[in-house]
């Protein structure tokens, strides 16, 4: 034996061992005692792992985007209902609603004594219009939101019957319009998604109901409050 040799401290040893169908190798060093482990993957082996990951995505995907999309539907609808329950509040402190945001519903074209109004006035601040009442004792929202999809809301208010169901003096609020929302318009099927939830699932009739233009592209409103 050569002077200053000591077994197994330049050697390293390595032995094979196999779990399930990974193969560790491990490697035995006289140096301190030093276990290392390396894993080795075959080509088949890493195209298996691949092809399950391709085939989880492929069913979960689809489930993943309906799941969030339903989550946008049902914050859409409790935004509505923040929006009507605020505009009731105003009204039994005031007498009067909220005006319009659309800026074409002033007298002596309509009733509507606020118009034209900044989006969130009467609801979330008292704004500066000498027609507002000294009544008015909100905040009745903490904010005005935007809609799930990015875009904005806008609150409305219509004289006449714009759904044609022979009740007229329609408060509305614009869940989706073209006004301020390029980039942010919703799909058809987003809207279909909307008119199941609220109301009865045709995009022409009832209280959530495209108006001009076509259910692609056109004006989504709901009539919150009628005939009032």
């Amino acid at each position: 034996m050569r002077k200053g040799f000591t077994p197994f401290r330049d050697l390293n040893l390595a032995v094979d061992a196999k779990v399930g169908s990974v193969t560790f190798k491990r490697l035995l060093s006289g140096k301190g005692n030093v276990t290392k482990f390396l894993t080795g993957f075959t080509l088949v082996e890493m195209t298996v792992v691949l092809a399950v990951i391709a085939v989880l995505a492929a069913i979960v995907g689809p489930h993943a985007y309906r799941a969030i999309e339903k989550a946008k539907v049902a914050r859409m609808t409790r935004d509505s209902n923040v929006v009507k329950t605020a505009a009731y509040a105003m009204y039994a402190d005031t007498g009067i609603w909220p005006g319009s945001n659309w800026g074409d519903d002033a007298p002596p074209v309509s009733t509507d004594v606020l118009a034209p109004a900044n989006r969130g006035e009467g609801f979330v601040y008292q704004g500066v219009d000498p027609d507002m009442p000294a009544s008015w004792n909100g905040p009745y929202m903490d904010r005005w939101p935007l809609n799930p999809w990015g875009g904005m809301y806008w609150w409305d208010f219509n004289l006449g019957d714009q759904n044609l169901d022979g009740i007229g003096v329609e408060h509305v609020l614009w869940l989706d319009n073209s006004r301020g929302n390029a980039g942010f318009r919703m799909k058809l099927e987003q809207r279909q998604l909307v008119d199941n939830q609220i109301d009865d699932a045709v995009l022409t009739t009832g209280r959530v109901q495209v108006w001009q233009g076509n259910p692609t592209d056109g004006n989504l409103g709901y009539i919150l409050i009628q005939g009032q």
